[in-house]
């Protein structure tokens, strides 16, 4: 009986086909949408490497800039401040050293650097405006080694005005007359004490430098200088000009623009640990940054992230470095608390968590749903099939009723094949009983062909020299490996042929081992010597 499975309107190949491409595409909408609502297209831990390093990248580009702008203006200051130095210094008839002392040289000098130098500090991102003369006003006084004459303007405020201005360092009364008022913690001169490296700077054989954090004296505030050398055409060091940077004006003027929380982010000088004290700090423009304090240690975790860590609390970085001068390198450390890092890890596992249950639960009722529409006619055709009833009803699915055709078809072909395999069985069934009959004749025939081997055995025995035997026995030991070996094979029926191709050695190898084991052995004939080796295999079986 030839049947047709071609496709019909109604066909379960169709309607399978339209049912899964509909639960498949639903379900792949729907996964793409959570994705996009969570935001898992990319993984927490890729998502925060890929932010901190672009905050890194940003922060760092941020300074290198920003340390390169504001050098390049303390180098056109350095050059100002020459300028004026030698015209005041030309128009008096004086050489630098004779500033030395000279109270009145010096207060022109220090009216001629004021306004230029406050134009200076306006134009410059920065705390603070300085220029120090390696002169001093009185060389009588004790301190007057570590006493140096000059101009200190700082910033009050962010913004610039001439009201915002005051005077840290040089000549009271040259401040006021320019409308800038002294500082609650005003001196006259500058205290090099602060200036460890001052003796070497005095050599002046290098372009800007960046100084060590200091402490402001009588005040909490902790500074660093950039310093510029102020060197006359003749060679003559006629001291220090440049900026101050604030803790403060740092951290206010660097903020970042970012959407991490608690970004904190370090410009410190390049080591192997983080010494909090001798850089700066700032956070993120909104939001406030926890402060780290003390020295950190650092250990990376993969990914080019860093696990950076203080005595009250842990951090998740990324670091770069930048030069700051010729020969200062700085790292720039951008980071967050640990604790942040994990909560946005175990926030976003929970997200992901739900997603996955609500998902693998819609996944659960379309299957359930599209099987039951499709399996349905499939278990109804299987259960006309238990009972044994194909012809009493028909399917309007097609392969239903050509299955069940088939196996009506297939009926009369299974009985008769079951009959001529039962003949079969039945012949094969008296083959069986001759073997077993024969079997049983030829296990008779092995038990008595067993016992008169055991007679003769028994009667071999009482012919030989036990001596001679026992001597067989001890000396078989004796025999090396390729020895036994060969024996093995004369026992086995091999002939000297058959060992030669077997082992593939030479005529006169072959005598020669013969040899050795006739006189090892104390045999006198291969029939001898096999005649005992069958006795001991016997006596051992």
């Amino acid at each position: 009986m030839q049947l047709s499975f071609k496709s019909k309107e109604r066909s379960m190949k169709r309607k399978l086909f339209v049912y899964m491409f509909f639960l498949v595409t639903t379900i792949s909408i729907t996964l793409l949408m959570g994705l996009f609502l969570f935001g898992r297209l990319g993984t927490t831990e890729q998502d925060f490497h890929k932010d901190l390093t672009t905050q890194s990248e940003y922060f760092t580009k941020n300074m290198e800039n920003y340390w390169d702008d504001l050098a390049s203006i303390n180098i056109a200051l350095a050059d100002n401040m020459e300028a004026i130095l030698e015209t005041t210094l030309a128009n008096q008839g004086l050489t630098f050293q004779q500033l030395q002392d000279n109270p009145n040289a010096i207060y022109s000098l220090e009216n001629d650097m004021i306004q230029p130098l406050e134009q200076y500090l306006e134009r410059s991102n920065c705390s603070g405006a300085y220029v120090q003369l390696d002169t001093t006003i009185n060389s009588t006084l004790d301190n007057a080694q570590t006493q140096r004459s000059g101009v200190y303007l700082q910033k009050t405020t962010m913004s610039y005005s001439k009201e915002d201005l005051i005077l840290y360092r040089g000549i009271a009364n040259i401040g006021k007359k320019h409308g800038i008022m002294p500082h609650r913690k005003w001196r006259q001169e500058f205290d090099i004490t602060l200036v460890p490296d001052y003796e070497e700077l005095k050599k002046g054989n290098f372009d800007y430098s960046l100084s060590n954090i200091i402490q402001l004296p009588y005040t909490g505030e902790r500074i660093a200088l950039l310093r510029v050398p102020l060197v006359g055409k003749d060679g003559t060091f006629y001291g220090l000009c440049g900026f101050e940077i604030s803790q403060s004006w740092f951290k206010f003027a660097h903020t970042q623009p970012s959407t991490l929380n608690h970004l904190t982010c370090l410009l410190v000088p390049d080591s192997d640990s983080i010494i909090t004290n001798e850089g700066f700090s700032t956070g993120s423009q909104n939001g406030f940054y926890y402060m780290p304090n003390g020295d950190l240690s650092i250990k990376p975790i993969g990914n080019n992230l860093l696990r950076i860590t203080s005595k009250d609390r842990n951090y998740i970085g990324v670091k770069n470095t930048i030069k700051i001068s010729k020969n200062q390198t700085y790292s720039t450390y951008v980071m967050i608390l640990d604790s942040d890092y994990n909560r946005a890890i175990a926030k976003s596992n929970i997200e992901l968590f739900f997603f996955t249950i609500v998902l693998l639960l819609f996944v659960f009722l379309g299957c359930s749903f599209f099987s039951q529409r499709y399996l349905s006619p499939i278990l109804k055709g299987l259960e006309q099939l238990r009972k044994d009833n194909k012809n009493s009803m028909r399917y309007d699915v097609q392969e239903i009723d050509d299955l069940l055709d088939f196996l009506s078809s297939k009926d009369y072909e299974v009985e008769n094949k079951m009959l001529t395999l039962e003949l079969e069985m039945q012949e094969n069934r008296k083959k069986l009983q001759l073997i077993e009959n024969e079997h049983e004749a030829i296990q008779k025939e092995y038990d008595r062909a067993k016992k008169e081997v055991e007679r003769l055995t028994t009667k071999r025995i009482d012919d030989i020299d036990e001596d001679e035997y026992k001597r067989f026995l001890e000396c078989l030991a004796t025999l090396t490996r390729k020895e036994k070996e060969i024996l093995e094979l004369y026992v086995k029926g091999y002939s000297s042929k058959d060992i030669l191709d077997t082992l593939s050695i030479t005529d006169n190898t072959l005598k020669y081992h013969n040899r050795n084991i006739y006189s090892k052995l104390g045999v006198k004939s291969r029939k001898q010597l096999l005649m005992y080796m069958t006795i001991l295999k016997n006596n051992k079986s």
